[in-house]
């Protein structure tokens, strides 16, 4: 096995940064074959591989970067069975059947999550508060509890939230909070004990014939009969995918504290919700704080860190800001994860748009794909169809695009000229360099990257992330370093030189 430093990752965040990532599993070269094939080595990719290969099959995962590099080594590690989009949503669109059902799955991801973890990982189970500061909203979260309860959670109303600040809400018993990085190499452990085969570094090529029975991955070949794609994304070339998952990016700050509150699970009903929990079981001072989500590559990641900073700062007696990272989610415009046959396809597998309950979602996702390829029948199997067109119709589903396009026409067509020279260490922005539209950066080093703003996917204009030190798409986001070096699908390579063309 290869032990090198990994390259450049999207993110610094607490489970990382004080043990930098390196490459265990061998870069796929030559010709190997498998019967399934799962792209994607994060928890989505590895929950599914695991349930696969303890089902009988011969089982192969492909990572891009290394285990853990992608959205997983950037989560929050919240374990809940909370709809995202909110329970009377959930209900409205469901009914009252089918959302239990949606509930379901998610409890029973966190008991198998609790199951796997076996006493490790730091999990525990803790209580979740939904709330509110606003005392006008709390007949409205009020009806959110009772739907909460309809759903099939353990919901109590809560005037006395338990945080350091005023509070009104409710709670919801038995959620989870765990070390995801440390649940993640559990799982590979597992994965490995059982015979399962790992490739890093190893960039597959995206399945879009109707029966792929290849990909090409960088100097190698992957044979399979199933391919799983698990990648965060869509990466099948399906429109209608891309259709229902908008990229947005999350931002977070590991920060100790001297009032943290109780040990638990958070989140208020703000538009742009914030969300908390405790770090970790040994430091009591801790918190993991997140929010001020937005579009990849649309409103400035400055802004959006010094809101999240101000909002912690105005609600904790704050001691440090240990770290600071961002990562990106796929929405799914209906409120519904995407998990099943890729559309189009006869073999292609796919688990996206997770929003922010991957870990859940993600675990569940891998029974879900498990029991459809053996040709099983699944619960909601056509409410979280890859296939379906939303709930409000592929033009409503069309229209949530409006706002990216008209940002990539703005970007498309800079009219200003840059001034190479004043751009300074961690700046990038794009215009024209000797005539050629360029994205220009000089990185925290000091040394300075040109490349091609076109996103090599489809055709996006890319946008300068400073908190992150990358080039993001606000088309369908796909994520690059500042180099121009591919981080994250749905690009399978990277930015290149400007005035080349922007072929894939």
């Amino acid at each position: 096995m290869s032990h090198e430093n990994s390259s450049q990752l999207t993110h610094d965040s607490y489970w990382i940064r004080d043990a930098p990532m390196t490459q265990r599993f061998e870069t796929l070269k030559g010709i190997h074959t498998s019967e399934i094939a799962v792209l994607g080595g994060g928890i989505t990719g590895m929950s599914t591989a695991l349930e696969l290969i303890e089902r009988g099959y011969k089982m192969t995962v492909l990572e891009a970067l290394v285990i853990g590099g992608g959205t997983t080594g950037g989560s929050t590690g919240h374990l809940d069975a909370h709809h995202e989009s909110w329970p009377r949503r959930l209900l409205k669109d469901l009914g009252e059947e089918k959302a239990r059902k949606a509930t379901k799955y998610r409890l029973d991801a966190i008991d198998a999550i609790e199951e796997m973890a076996n006493n490790s990982c730091d999990f525990k189970r803790v209580s979740a508060f939904s709330y509110t500061q606003r005392a006008p909203d709390s007949s409205t979260l009020q009806e959110e509890f009772a739907a909460a309860r309809t759903i099939g959670l353990n919901v109590t109303w809560r005037e006395d939230v338990p945080l350091p600040f005023d509070a009104t809400g409710y709670e919801i018993a038995h959620m989870g909070r765990i070390d995801s990085m440390a649940y993640l190499n559990r799982l590979v452990e597992r994965f490995i004990e059982k015979g399962g085969i790992i490739f890093e570094r190893s960039v597959a090529s995206s399945p879009v014939d109707e029966h792929p029975k290849e990909l090409k991955v960088g100097e190698g070949v992957i044979r399979f009969e199933q391919v799983v794609c698990a990648v965060h994304c869509n990466y099948t070339g399906a429109l209608r995918i891309y259709l229902q998952t908008l990229a947005y990016q999350s931002y977070v700050m590991a920060v100790r504290v001297k009032n943290p509150g109780e040990d638990a699970l958070f989140w208020d009903n703000s538009e742009h919700y914030y969300y908390t929990r405790r770090a970790n079981s040994r430091e009591d001072d801790l918190l993991l704080i997140g929010g001020c989500d937005h579009r990849t590559g649309v409103s400035s990641s400055r802004r959006a860190q010094q809101e999240l900073l101000d909002w912690v700062s105005t609600r904790y007696k704050v001691d440090e800001i240990a770290s600071e990272w961002s990562a990106e989610l796929y929405e799914p415009v209906d409120g519904l994860p995407i998990i099943g046959k890729v559309p189009g396809k006869e073999n292609v597998w796919i688990a996206t748009g997770l929003s922010g309950v991957g870990l859940t979602w993600g675990t569940a996702a891998g029974r879900i794909l498990a029991d459809q390829i053996e040709g099983k029948t699944t619960d909601l199997e056509d409410d979280l169809s890859p296939s379906r067109c939303g709930r409000g119709g592929v033009f409503t589903m069309a229209s949530e695009q409006i706002s990216t396009t008209a940002n990539l026409a703005e970007r498309v067509l800079p009219s200003h000229k840059i001034d190479v020279s004043s751009i300074k260490p961690g700046e990038g922005m794009v215009g024209l360099v000797d005539e050629n539209f360029t994205a220009v950066c000089r990185d925290l080093e000091g040394t300075t990257h040109a490349r091609n703003p076109i996103c090599v996917h489809m055709g996006g204009v890319v946008h300068w992330n400073e908190v992150e030190q990358t080039w993001d798409c606000p088309f369908h986001g796909g994520r690059y370093a500042a180099c121009g070096a591919r981080l994250y699908s749905p690009p399978e390579s990277g930015l290149v030189a400007p005035g080349e063309p922007p072929e894939e």
